[in-house]
């Protein structure tokens, strides 16, 4: 019995887990730019006990009995399919029309600490600085960075914005025209990415024990790559979670849940009766 209780909570904590992440996929479902993860489970290591080494008879399975020890999650994936498109109109808003290409922007925490990140949230704004000059910043605040990785910076007012190939920003001000190459990447493994929140995601720090270069997970657009960025002016990238199936996939999870918690209270019914026999 003690092996049943051990096993079902071995696997009701990795449930609570894959709970909490289609609960977060549904949260976010109208959040711009967001991607949904979705877990796989994989079964934890098995006991095998010899308990007939007397039985010679042919058989088609291995002798004895495994005893397993639950389930975990192995993987947590990023699904990076493309999500749909809304006009807004707006001239500083940009969608991607192609999957794993991401903004690059400059996120601080609440301590002043700078890092760069990665995002397909494109709703910016104009930040000023002073009175003739403005910085180009998302939802959030944070800086948008160029192909450099550097803050972007334009002398204001801003009069007209135009996005042309390649994710080059023309902006007129004071019938003056300044050129802005947005720094854009493609992410080729984004399943290694580090979520931060629920539209930014950061390099790894464990690059190391993964086993694989910057290089591997990440391409930078510059030069004659940049020709494949596909962008678009006045839209919005949906969220590209599905909710109907999410749904499905929640009341299935609270149902594998219930089960495993049967599984405990009949476990513990039954060492009742055994440690109440006289």
């Amino acid at each position: 019995m003690i092996r049943t209780m051990v096993t079902a909570t071995n696997t009701m904590g990795q449930l609570q887990k894959q709970l909490d992440m289609i609960s977060n996929n549904i949260a976010n479902s109208s959040t711009t730019g967001y991607k949904q993860t979705t877990a796989s489970f994989n079964s934890l290591l098995t006991q095998q006990v010899q308990n007939q080494r007397g039985d010679t008879a042919e058989r088609l399975t291995p002798p004895g009995v495994r005893m397993g020890n639950g389930a975990r999650i192995a993987q947590s994936q990023l699904l990076g399919q493309q999500g749909s498109l809304q006009r807004s109109d707006r001239p500083l808003d940009f969608a991607f029309n192609t999957e794993n290409q991401y903004f690059k922007v400059l996120v601080q925490d609440a301590e002043g600490n700078t890092e760069q990140n990665f995002t397909r949230k494109g709703d910016f704004f104009f930040s000023p600085i002073n009175n003739d000059e403005v910085m180009l910043v998302d939802g959030q605040g944070n800086a948008i960075l160029n192909q450099n990785d550097q803050i972007i910076t334009l002398d204001g007012p801003v009069n007209d914005i135009q996005l042309r190939d390649n994710g080059v920003l023309a902006v007129n001000a004071n019938g003056t025209e300044q050129l802005v190459e947005l720094g854009i990447v493609d992410l080729q493994r984004p399943q290694l990415m580090d979520r931060v929140s629920s539209v930014y995601l950061g390099m790894p720090d464990n690059l190391d024990e993964l086993g694989v270069e910057p290089g591997e997970i990440m391409v930078q657009l510059e030069g004659a790559l940049r020709g494949g960025i596909g962008l678009e002016q006045g839209a919005l990238e949906q969220s590209n979670v599905d909710l109907s199936q999410s749904f499905t996939d929640l009341i299935e999870v609270q149902r594998n849940y219930q089960f495993h918690s049967r599984a405990i209270s009949i476990s513990d019914q039954m060492s009742g009766l055994v440690n109440g026999m006289r």
